[in-house]
């Protein structure tokens, strides 16, 4: 009876501090998500946007079966974000939209995965009872420059994938493995480079395997429905490859996917594509990754150091036995990783990093530091690239200054990160 109580008190308490919680901070997300909105109407990246208009325009002409092969243009972006772009040209033909109110509803999606990024680390601070911390840390993140410069100014959608990748981290900590692993395939659909967190999904799903009948059947059944989810995002876009006569034809729309991210890579073989990290200080912007560099090339010290930096943050997670602190960490240093040192990256790429390194503020007040200095490092990669723009330049120099003092930062602000992950993790549990 008196532990009943005690329930009752503690729930009573724990709602109330909600609604104490709501109450301070709905003003503020909702001053948050004016200034969201009108920012949004701030010009486009044009290159960009004047491809996601005109595709929008197509797909609800034409539908989507040819998008890819026969459309006449050029399309290396994953399937799952085609759909945003379908969904918004059926609205602009139905309201007779103008191209900057198409444009306008593009940018949204991202707006809105943010929001949705946002009330995510709010239910990740309740159930690790930090609400206080989760509500400030979700708002930060609905206002942080490094995001918004990428969605309500550039009218990109990086961060459409990283609320998915935070939602997965989220359903695995409510004990929903199937359905984590299916968001995890829905963010590798919506962009590739959403692959890099397949290590911890991996991890997460098989941490705790079982040979018995409940674990083969949760197998079985997350099997099935991932392969349902990719047939249904993908079938409507596919068209057979060069390789559909030399395999079993069912095989080939799985292949599809394979063939358009082998040929999306392809697009821009560089060291670095105006992406300021470590080989933008070694001379590699828009120089071919197979240059030689220290006796190897970039793209494989690229892939070295990036296999180095996976390994560095599994024993972060190993030490702190995989609390959802480290795990957290692991996916921000990863992506971060991937950044600094894999070849042919944008400007864009290491945007979701931000909510990871953002919800390990939550956790860790040391982490505050780099979490303000890596969306100033973004923010500026991404406004450079953008204000040249209006003068028709879209490369950077090999030797740019304003790009080498970008880049230093951010290479100063991975250190820290490193330094960071061996402090808070393998160190503190040796």
């Amino acid at each position: 009876m008196l532990g009943d109580k005690m329930r009752k008190y503690r729930n009573d308490d724990i709602i109330s501090q909600k609604k104490r919680l709501y109450n301070l901070y709905f003003p503020f997300f909702l001053a948050a998500v004016v200034f969201r909105l009108f920012i949004t109407l701030i010009r486009p990246y044009v290159i960009d946007m004047t491809g996601y208009v005109t595709w929008s325009h197509y797909l609800a002409s034409y539908g989507p079966n040819r998008f890819y092969n026969g459309s006449g243009y050029h399309v290396v972006y994953a399937p799952f974000f085609i759909y945003f772009l379908w969904f918004t040209g059926e609205l602009a033909q139905a309201f007779s939209l103008s191209t900057a109110a198409t444009a306008y509803i593009i940018k949204f999606w991202s707006v809105l995965s943010e929001l949705l990024g946002s009330f995510l680390i709010i239910k990740l601070a309740e159930k690790h009872n930090r609400l206080k911390e989760g509500y400030l840390a979700a708002l930060l993140y609905f206002v942080n420059p490094g995001v918004f410069m990428n969605s309500s100014v550039w009218g990109q959608f990086d961060s459409v994938p990283a609320a998915m990748l935070l939602g997965v981290l989220l359903l695995f900590e409510y004990k929903k493995p199937n359905l984590g692993a299916l968001l995890f395939l829905v963010a590798v659909l919506t962009k590739p480079q959403s692959g890099l967190l397949l290590p911890v999904v991996l991890y997460l799903y098989f941490r705790d395997l079982r040979l018995d009948k409940h674990y083969i059947r949760r197998i079985s059944t997350g099997l099935l429905a991932g392969i349902i989810v990719y047939l249904v995002i993908v079938l409507p876009f596919y068209s057979p490859t060069e390789k559909a006569g030399s395999m079993p034809r069912f095989l080939d729309p799985f292949y599809w996917l394979f063939d358009l991210y082998f040929r999306s890579i392809q697009d821009y073989p560089y060291a670095t594509a105006n992406a300021f990290n470590f080989w933008t200080l070694a001379g590699g912007q828009i120089q071919p990754d197979t240059m030689p560099f220290l006796g190897l090339s970039y793209l494989w010290w690229g892939n070295i150091l990036l296999a180095a930096g996976i390994i560095y943050a599994f024993v972060c997670i190993l030490k702190s036995r995989a609390s959802f602190h480290s795990v957290s960490y692991f996916s921000f240093l990863v992506l971060f990783t991937s950044f600094m040192f894999m070849t042919r990256m944008h400007e864009r790429y290491l945007l979701p990093a931000i909510i990871f390194i953002t919800v390990c503020c939550m956790f860790e007040k040391r982490h505050l530091l780099v979490a303000m200095t890596l969306s100033i490092c973004v923010f500026f990669n991404q406004l450079y690239i953008y204000i040249i723009s209006f003068d028709n330049t879209y490369w950077v120099d090999r030797w740019d200054p304003a790009s080498l003092i970008i880049a230093g930062f951010t290479l100063a602000v991975y250190c820290v990160s490193v330094f960071n992950g061996y402090r808070l993790f393998i160190k503190r549990n040796t």
